[in-house]
């Protein structure tokens, strides 16, 4: 496929990290997933409370809090993938699958993000459609750095979908229309962007430096 990326950090990359905050800051990363991972300690806790397997439950919530300490400490792959090891099938070692990409990703081993990515397991209730939205959305950031534009196409549209959420639609969805302006198909472009004002008015003025 062809395309206009004309450098090894890629034209769309340094675009998409300017408009849309492709890498989050790091504190504010790790201040939206110490809020998820709460959300998920709070899921289990509700989850298995009438379960007589005491064991179960303080499982899920000794995973969240490994998770939490590893992403307000070290934040490594290896320190993530010790978690998935320690808590094996607790929803906190799977949203770890996705930490353990965003940091190889982060570090530019495109091949680790990829195996990361591959161990994550879709996730039921709104929480779990945030993350595999984000999870989603990872997989088209994969793709832009291998320069495989139409994967990312795919990807960030499927993550635009993943969850009813109002900010996941318009992230995704704005990086489409780049991957897109980075193809050469401005018309596509627009209609994304001119997507997220038909679904969401709010944001027409936000769009408007956008839409032509």
């Amino acid at each position: 496929m062809t395309n206009n990326v004309q450098t090894p950090e890629t034209d769309l990359m340094v675009e998409t990290k300017g408009k849309l905050e492709l890498f989050f800051d790091k504190n504010g990363n790790k201040l939206l997933w110490a809020i998820i991972i709460v959300g998920f300690a709070l899921s289990a806790f509700f989850i298995f409370k009438n379960f007589n397997d005491s064991r179960k439950q303080r499982k899920e919530e000794n995973a969240s809090i490994a998770v939490a300490n590893e992403l307000n400490t070290t934040d490594s792959v290896e320190g993530y993938n010790k978690v998935q090891e320690d808590y094996a099938g607790t929803q906190a070692a799977n949203t770890a699958c996705f930490l353990a990409a965003a940091a190889a990703l982060e570090a530019g081993d495109l091949e680790k993000a990829e195996a990361e990515l591959t161990k994550y397991e879709m996730t039921e209730g709104a929480a779990g459609e945030m993350l595999n939205a984000k999870v989603l959305g990872l997989r088209g950031d994969v793709a832009v750095e291998k320069n495989d534009l139409q994967t990312a196409a795919e990807r960030f549209a499927e993550a635009a979908n993943a969850s009813n959420d109002e900010h996941t639609y318009v992230t995704y969805t704005k990086k489409l229309a780049l991957v897109y302006e980075a193809m050469g198909d401005n018309a596509k472009a627009q209609e994304c962007y001119k997507a997220i004002v038909a679904k969401y008015p709010s944001q027409e003025r936000a769009m408007a430096k956008f839409i032509r």
